[in-house]
């Protein structure tokens, strides 16, 4: 159910008692009039704050639910555990049908610079895994391939989603001290430029950057996963450290959606990053499982795309910060669309938990374009 009717749902019961009380007395009966369903009708009557955070209600609206049906002021039956409620998507998907694969994975440097660190039968797992991808986007023969990153040593001019614009793209792995695995690609500007124009049309700061070096965020998947260096490559990158917005994230993708329908090329999407993964001074090798298991669990059923709704702080406190990379190929794709994960390995000397996943977009429907 979308959080705008959970939380005017809520809002509405904390402006007449006399509504409450009726709710509190027979749930099942009042649940219609505020919009619900049985199901988050029975959610908010138990004061499940930690589902309703999951769904993306707002922190501020949930306590409400907490005091009012649990009559816990100090909210001690809560936690910051994010719950996957089981639910499938009911949204039918509705693909491009010049969009031709979508997938997403993490790009972890050590993974080529130095694998050795982790346990070998995982490095295993996850090549494997990327093996799977490289397959199934070799099979599509995509025009361009449309890849998701955030930045990390690049500097750019704003605070803005960055579009590389260059008619080609090159990058290297010297800061990892694996130089043997630079890169150099062709870029499609006329194309990124399109995705600019559309992005800005939606009235969302945006920056095309003439150059794009790329860092392992690119280098990682696209050695594993592109098979052929004929494919040009649009790269766009998040910057979590000056913005985080998940979303503004969905909205570019929305608009990058529109971008792609205006355009007769074969396109395919790929997100990189995390999940839980952290930078901090301290926390560095530190796995979130049990958010992670939720992220992907969402993905998995149709509902990734409801990740948008969640507040900044869930998903950065749970070592989340590059998904926004994920999100904006979500929103791309539009919602319903279900996952199938081909691995998923929390490794703490890498520093988080690593997956590879298929959208599985030639299986799951397409809108005519």
């Amino acid at each position: 159910m979308d959080k705008k009717i959970l939380e005017a749902a809520i809002l509405k019961l904390g402006q007449s008692a006399d509504l409450l009380a009726r709710f509190k007395a027979d749930p099942a009966g009042v649940r219609a009039g505020l919009g619900l369903d049985a199901y988050w009708a029975d959610v908010i009557s138990r004061g499940e704050r930690n589902l309703l955070r999951s769904a993306g209600v707002n922190d501020g609206i949930t306590i409400l639910v907490s005091r009012w049906f649990q009559d816990n002021l100090s909210d001690s039956n809560s936690n910051d555990q994010f719950t996957f409620d089981g639910r499938s998507s009911t949204d039918i998907p509705d693909v491009l049908d010049n969009i031709v694969f979508a997938a997403g994975c993490s790009h972890v440097p050590d993974l080529l610079a130095r694998p050795e660190i982790d346990p070998p039968e995982a490095i295993e797992r996850l090549k494997g895994a990327y093996a799977r991808l490289k397959a199934a986007l070799e099979a599509v023969r995509p025009d361009v391939l449309i890849v998701t990153t955030d930045c990390h040593f690049q500097d750019f001019q704003t605070g803005a989603f960055v579009v590389g614009v260059g008619a080609e793209h090159s990058g290297s792995m010297e800061f990892f001290k694996r130089a043997d695995l630079d890169i150099q690609l062709k870029g499609d500007a006329q194309f990124a430029e399109q995705i600019v124009a559309s992005a800005r049309g939606d009235n969302l700061e945006v920056e095309a950057a003439p150059v794009v070096n790329l860092d392992h965020g690119l280098i990682v998947p696209l050695r594993l996963v592109l098979p052929s260096k004929d494919i040009a490559i649009i790269p766009i990158v998040t910057q979590p450290h000056r913005s985080y917005s998940p979303f503004g994230a969905r909205a570019f993708g929305q608009a990058l959606r529109k971008a792609i329908a205006g355009s007769t090329k074969r396109v395919a999407l790929l997100a990189t990053g995390g999940l839980s993964h952290w930078l901090d001074p301290g926390k560095f090798g530190a796995v979130d499982t049990a958010f992670d298991g939720y992220i992907l669990e969402m993905l998995k059923h149709g509902r990734g795309l409801d990740l948008a709704n969640l507040e900044p702080y869930p998903l950065l406190d749970h070592g989340q910060y590059e998904f926004l990379n994920w999100l904006i190929v979500l929103g791309a794709l539009g919602p319903g669309l279900k996952a199938e994960v081909y691995a998923y390995e929390p490794l703490q000397a890498s520093g988080g938990g690593w997956t590879v996943l298929n959208m599985n977009v030639d299986t799951q429907g397409a809108a005519h374009v």
